[in-house]
């Protein structure tokens, strides 16, 4: 077996190594077959590779964030579950995800009317750009605002702006340490629009249990609903990745996602219906890390969704419809 180039080195065919988890124990290691790109930017170090089956690479930090292989797990996931709950969600802001992926999904659904993507880092999104155009296409789409700036900043100086926000942030190191912190965390719920939603990437209960819990816990206390739920990305270290869900009244388990608006959204590769819900229902060890009443909630996914305001003889929660371009994405009576 070839000898690795080393931990967070990339060369034109050598083993690439993550830096290890769990104490140095536990990592990712990937051939890398051709280097395409490299730079260091003002933010982190940007690296754009090869790598047979599993494609183009980004690697920011020495650290894989999408691949085309399995990225659509985690872009689909982060937008669609949030984007399906609301039931007219027209302004969406991206936090991060100066690739592309995330911003691509958002653009799927006819109802938003402004996408923001908010990303510090303008060399990632050139880079995209440039060698990972399946996930950056939608870039260019007219309905998209690009803000080169510190989101922690670009957030707290808009209050009520946006129906969902999107956090596709990196891992707490560099430029995103500020987007784990309960500053922002509390910034985001005031950049919402009454009735809004957030989902933030909030990384892998295998491999990073203190976070999750410095994550989850803050979470629960600021948002009437809260929930976490993953999605399988084989490229990511332990292979899984996590979502908190936060929002100030739809809530993903009340209510199936409406068909229509799901056949809108056209030809997807990892998002279902089905997983819409199933993604909540977590092990019993990965439930440990969650505040008690999310915990308990989140156990008991087979159980009926309870009745709504109206009462138990009023009507049930309701998907929301469909959303055509302008028009409304909330059901009709």
């Amino acid at each position: 077996m070839d000898e690795p180039a080393g931990v967070g080195k990339i060369r034109d065919g050598a083993i690439f190594l993550e830096e290890p988890e769990l104490g140095g124990h536990y990592g990712l290691a990937v051939r890398f077959d051709r280097v395409l790109f490299e730079k260091q930017t003002p933010y982190q170090e940007l690296v754009v590779a090869e790598a047979g089956p599993l494609g183009r690479v980004l690697v920011l930090d020495g650290n894989i964030q999408a691949t085309e292989f399995d990225e659509t797990g985690y872009h689909e996931m982060l937008a669609h579950v949030p984007l399906l709950t609301h039931p007219d969600p027209r302004r969406v802001l991206v936090v991060g995800g100066g690739d592309g992926g995330t911003l691509r999904e958002v653009l799927r659904h006819d109802c938003v009317s402004r996408a923001d993507l908010c990303e510090i880092d303008v060399e990632v999104i050139e880079a995209s750009r440039r060698f990972l155009p399946r996930l950056s296409r939608g870039l260019d789409d007219p309905r998209v605002s690009i803000h080169a700036a510190d989101a922690t900043a670009f957030v707290r100086e808009n209050p009520g702006a946006w129906d969902v926000i999107l956090v596709d942030s990196s891992d707490p190191v560099g430029p995103a340490v500020g987007i784990f912190g309960e500053a922002f965390h509390r910034d985001l719920r005031e950049a919402l629009r009454p009735g809004g939603l957030a989902s933030v990437q909030a990384e892998s209960c295998f491999v990073f249990e203190d976070l999750v819990r410095r994550i989850a816990a803050p979470l629960a206390e600021l948002f009437p609903v809260f929930a976490y739920y993953q999605a399988l990305v084989p490229t990511y270290t332990s292979g899984v990745i996590g979502f908190g869900f936060c929002s100030l009244g739809p809530d993903p388990l009340a209510a199936d996602p409406d068909p229509q608006r799901v056949r809108a959204l056209g030809d997807l590769d990892y998002y279902t219906p089905a997983l819409h819900r199933a993604a909540f229902a977590l092990p019993r060890r990965f439930l440990r890390l969650l505040p008690e009443a999310a915990a308990r909630r989140q156990e008991n996914l087979i159980l009926p969704a309870p009745p709504s305001a109206a009462g138990p003889s009023g009507p049930g929660p309701r998907a929301a419809g469909p959303c055509p371009r302008g028009g409304s994405c909330t059901p009709g009576p």
